[in-house]
Parts: C-alpha cells; sequence; structure tokens
C-alpha cells in the first residue's frame, strides 16, 4: 500500500493511510524506545489502531480492551470498570461486528499520537458512520488508547 507522509514544523507528522476492508495482519510487539525513523511510528500508530479495530470486529474482547491505557478516559464520566463492562456486553451480545476505517490521519509528537478517521461500524442490522479520534500513548513499547471521542 502506498502512503504519503509530509513533515510538518515541531516534529509532527501527518499521514493519511487507506484500509482495505479485510482482516488486520498481526504485528509484533514493539521496542520499548520510540524508533528513530518517525515513518516507523507513524506504521506502528497506524497498525495500533488497525489491531482495535481487527479485535472489535472480532468480538475479541480481551484483545480489544487491551488496546487501552490503564489512565485511559472514559467517556460521559464512567468509571474504568462499569465502562469495561458496558464494551464487554454490547460487543459480546452482537452477532457479527465489523469496524471500517477510511480517511486515516496520524499526528506524531514523541510519545503522544493522534489518529483521526472515518469509522463505518456494522453490528447485526445497525450501520453507522462517524468521525473517530483516537488518543495515543507509547507506554512499555506499544501504541495504547487515552483517550476516544466520536463526532466532528
Amino acid at each position: 500500500m502506498n502512503r504519503f507522509l509530509s513533515c510538518l514544523l515541531g516534529s509532527v507528522l501527518l499521514a493519511p493511510a487507506a484500509f482495505a476492508a479485510g482482516p488486520a495482519t498481526t504485528v509484533a510487539p514493539a521496542a520499548a524506545a520510540a524508533p528513530a525513523d518517525p515513518a516507523a511510528g507513524i506504521r506502528e500508530v497506524e497498525a495500533a489502531v488497525r489491531a482495535w479495530a481487527a479485535a472489535w470486529s472480532a468480538r475479541d474482547v480481551a484483545r480489544y480492551l487491551a488496546a487501552y491505557a490503564s489512565d485511559f478516559t472514559p467517556p460521559r464520566g464512567q468509571d474504568r470498570k462499569a465502562w469495561e463492562t458496558d464494551r464487554r456486553t454490547r460487543i459480546e451480545e452482537k452477532a457479527a461486528i465489523s469496524v471500517e476505517i477510511d480517511s486515516l490521519v496520524i499526528s506524531l509528537k514523541g510519545q503522544a499520537a493522534t489518529a483521526s478517521f472515518q469509522q463505518t461500524y456494522s453490528a447485526d442490522k445497525l450501520r453507522e458512520k462517524s468521525r473517530k479520534t483516537l488518543e495515543l500513548q507509547r507506554v512499555e513499547g506499544r501504541w495504547l488508547i487515552r483517550k476516544e471521542s466520536a463526532g466532528g
């Protein structure tokens, strides 16, 4: 897949990426230090976002929840335990789930990244399209979600 990377001032990178609707590939754990090559950092964040969507699509709750950092801020003021219980129930009750990501743009600055994209979510008879933004942090060599927002 061709990727276009452009550098902006202040070591912020933006990378639009197009995703195929097929399943994501397994990604090997990243090294503990941030990659020296900014393009490698973008690829790592992209892989983390793909793995998160693939886990959700596979209804693999353990892998899906493992994509979130321990300091993840759940929406609507929920505490983490209530949020996890809600997510587990909502994922497991569906017969099938598909999460597609289009128009992915990643910005990277050091150990923090933002991934914004168009998400198409399908589950059973429901189909929704929305903009989504994930704020990620590199923790022990892995990019984990610290915050997510929809809309905008």
